[in-house]
């Protein structure tokens, strides 16, 4: 075997040699001799996705559902530039992606040839590693390799989690080892030794400490299924203090109540500044309420404290949090002990807020939230609940007490786009195939993310319930853009597109639902489907806005 091909082999040995195992693959030319060792691996799994923006979302769910670094790979030019919609969301959210281009030679640069941009460091703000192989692949290169592999693997799974960058030049003829038995240079990653953790101690004086913080929240942000949690029970079920759990926060059992959504949507000033905490306590990543954030920082906390086992917090409500670096569960047992062990006026006053708007609240109007409600109560007890950016994972907020306890939440809001919601959806589907999952999403996002079933795997475990309200429905809601004249068609997306022809084409069973009774029937044969199947229900945007400006018109008494 040339030293060219067994040089782009050592890249697949040393990602190998750190427990690497997937490679998500867009199909191309430049890229073959990279395809050809990873495919030619006998411990790689390799799926092959043609559409490159989906790809990389895709690779972005594998990564999510296994918990560890996973390839992309691709060929030079415009290809490259498609995977930067997953890249940034993987940024954000801190998922592990190595991403792999394929590239021309430097000297091809800017002389007008095909496929051929500025590849390196492409990616620049949005990596935490931006490398490249040498241009010379003819001469022994696996020292250099090895340590490149090296660095891309621990900048991606380091505390900080994260997608990085190899760009790998590649002269021709590219296919001089078609009919070569491949060979794979050796290689064994040389462990560090461990560094012993700091033990961290909360230090509260528990004689004075809650006569300055009488109002005590622990506000749970966007994270993977943990039991870093089961601390908190207690804290809840005497009313210690306040809990409120993110939709994707993945602790919804440990809420004290499960819709705070609801509650700010008809909630006035004074009772939105009553929830206004003295000291706030948060975990996770992002939280969706936008209602929520803007209360904390128009009322910053007296202090607030960030628990990270990593070390770092975005300070999203600007609020100069310190930042313990311990794992919240230890935090948490540690917490509860100096806590005053009686139930908080604090959290009894919010509480029973929250019982009077729950008694008034009807879901009799069929529209989206009802539509949703009677979806969540179908659904299993133990699935994977993926949901679309906009209009879906709000309504899935205001409905938070239907959902289940052992139900995984996930939705991509690093960034919060819709360009790869169903994509994303898809890769967990294919990397856990013995659990249902199900994507609620809305009509854009939908459609914008069709190519997510361009590919050839079976995906039975996978179901899509589709929100189609006509266009962007979620900009009829908000107070700016509903008041503009340019909101038709310039800020929403108006359509009338449904999903059928496309089910069709893609080969995938199609339901549709229009008002309560068609929704039970559909539901139903929706759920008993063993294929990969699409339910669309179909409401009106008109009745959503009133069943919303409904809910913000409760009177608390």
């Amino acid at each position: 075997m040339s030293l060219f091909q067994t040089n782009i082999n050592a890249i697949v040995s040393g990602l190998y040699a750190h427990g690497i195992n997937d490679v998500v693959i867009s199909p191309g030319s430049r890229n073959a001799p990279i395809i050809m060792a990873f495919v030619r691996h006998p411990h790689f799994q390799c799926w092959s996705v043609p559409d490159e923006r989906s790809a990389g979302f895709i690779a972005l769910g594998i990564a999510k559902a296994q918990q560890k670094p996973v390839v992309l790979l691709c060929t030079s030019g415009s290809a490259l530039v498609n995977y930067y919609p997953a890249i940034v969301e993987a940024y954000y959210m801190q998922v592990p992606l190595i991403v792999i281009s394929a590239d021309r030679p430097e000297k091809m640069l800017d002389r007008w040839d095909g496929q051929t941009i500025h590849q390196f460091d492409i990616f620049n703000r949005h990596v935490y590693g931006s490398y490249q192989t040498p241009e010379n692949l003819d001469v022994n290169q696996f020292t250099k390799i090895f340590e490149i592999t090296d660095q891309l693997y621990l900048q991606c799974n380091e505390a900080i989690k994260g997608p990085v960058h190899l760009n790998v030049p590649l002269r021709e003829p590219l296919y001089e080892a078609a009919k070569t038995v491949f060979e794979y240079p050796h290689y064994k990653v040389v462990k560090k030794a461990e560094v012993n953790e700091v033990e961290w101690e909360i230090g509260i004086d528990s004689e004075h400490f809650f006569q300055d913080f009488p109002k005590v929240m622990v506000l749970l942000g966007a994270n993977d299924p943990t039991d870093a949690y089961s601390e908190l029970k207690e804290m809840v079920d005497y009313r210690f203090a306040l809990v409120i759990a993110d939709v994707i926060s993945n602790a919804h059992a440990y809420g004290t109540f499960k819709n705070i959504e609801l509650y700010l949507l008809s909630a006035t000033e004074a009772q939105k500044k009553m929830l206004a905490p003295d000291l706030l306590i948060t975990t996770g990543q992002m939280i969706i309420s936008k209602p929520l954030k803007q209360l904390l920082r128009s009322n910053p906390p007296k202090q607030h404290w960030h628990i990270a086992e990593n070390g770092y917090c975005a300070d999203p409500f600007f609020s100069e949090p310190q930042v313990l670096q311990m794992n919240p569960l230890d935090f948490f047992k540690q917490f509860k002990k100096y806590l005053p062990q009686v139930p908080s006026k604090y959290v009894s006053d919010i509480s029973n807020n929250v019982e009077q708007l729950k008694g008034k609240i009807k879901w009799s109007q069929f529209g989206e939230l009802s539509a949703i409600t009677e979806v969540l109560n179908a659904l299993p007890e133990k699935i994977g609940l993926h949901l679309s950016n906009s209009m879906t994972i709000r309504n899935v907020s205001f409905l938070g007490e239907y959902i289940k306890e052992h139900w995984c939440v996930y939705g991509n809001r690093g960034v919060s786009g819709i360009d790869g919601c169903t994509s994303t959806a898809v890769g967990m589907a294919i990397a856990q195939p013995h659990l249902l999952q199900v994507l609620i999403t809305g009509d854009v996002a939908f459609f914008y993310d069709i190519n997510a079933f361009w590919h050839s795997y079976s995906i039975p475990n996978f179901k899509v319930v589709l929100m189609n309200n006509s266009g962007g429905g979620i900009f009829d809601i908000i107070d700016g853009p509903s008041q503009l004249p340019e909101l038709n068609p310039y800020i929403k997306t108006p359509h009338q597109f449904n999903a059928k022809d496309i089910a069709n084409h893609y080969k995938l069973n199609y339901f549709c639902a229009n008002d309560n009774n068609s929704l039970k029937d559909a539901l139903k044969a929706f759920l008993q489907s063993e294929t990969c199947s699409i339910l669309e229900i179909q409401t009106d945007s008109i009745s959503n806005q009133s069943i919303i400006k409904n809910i913000k018109s409760i009177q608390y008494e």
